[in-house]
């Protein structure tokens, strides 16, 4: 395959909504097929370095020993997290943060956007995840008041999810690495169509 026709194929597939901003470690499966050879897979890696949303958001690896959480299943345990975007609040229509919602087993997540953290925000962001049909056993989070208030831990009381909160520093580690994946990927996506706005 010619460099001018694998880069016309990688540029479509690193653009494209419906799989965004792959890295060389995570291609798509049809990127795999269309690089076979180590010498493309070469390509694959000099052609993603020429990239600025690749190259500028880049995240350093630094690895740190977690404790492990142990589930039965699917809907065992979820963890809730909230993403602070007020500075972009502005060129999104005026939302403030993301609830991030993640199962620990299946690792499915829900993003719902807000304007505000107050109870009453949260507990219909937490109906409107609770919509698809899905809720968990356990729910937990860190010590925010936005989720332990009367609103939400009502709610949770009426739906039978246990609430509960994490002591330590880390936290709840799964959603907070789903947030720093999150995060990574919005701020790719804003440098490459050069707008800070989320459609």
């Amino acid at each position: 395959m010619s460099t001018d026709s694998l880069a016309t194929i990688l540029h479509d597939l690193y653009y494209d909504a419906s799989h965004p901003l792959v890295t060389e470690a995570k291609c798509p499966t049809s990127s795999r097929q269309e690089a076979k050879t180590k010498h493309e897979l070469q390509e694959v890696k000099a052609w993603l370095r020429t990239q600025d949303p690749y190259t500028l958001h880049k995240p350093s690896r630094k690895r740190y020993s977690r404790n492990r959480i142990y589930v039965n299943g699917i809907d065992d345990q979820w963890q809730a997290d909230l993403v602070d975007v007020r500075q972009l609040s502005r060129q999104n229509r005026g939302f403030k943060y993301l609830l991030t919602c993640i199962d620990i087993f299946s690792k499915y997540a829900w993003v719902i956007p807000l304007k505000d953290k107050t109870g009453t925000s949260l507990k219909r962001a937490f109906l409107d995840i609770l919509k698809d049909g899905r809720q968990p056993r356990k729910l937990q989070t860190d010590k925010g008041s936005e989720f332990f208030n009367r609103q939400v831990k009502n709610l949770l009381i009426e739906k039978d999810i246990h609430l509960f909160a994490t002591h330590n520093e880390t936290k709840a580690s799964v959603v907070e690495r789903f947030n720093r994946t999150l995060k990574e990927k919005m701020w790719k996506y804003f440098t490459a169509n050069h707008t800070m706005a989320l459609s």
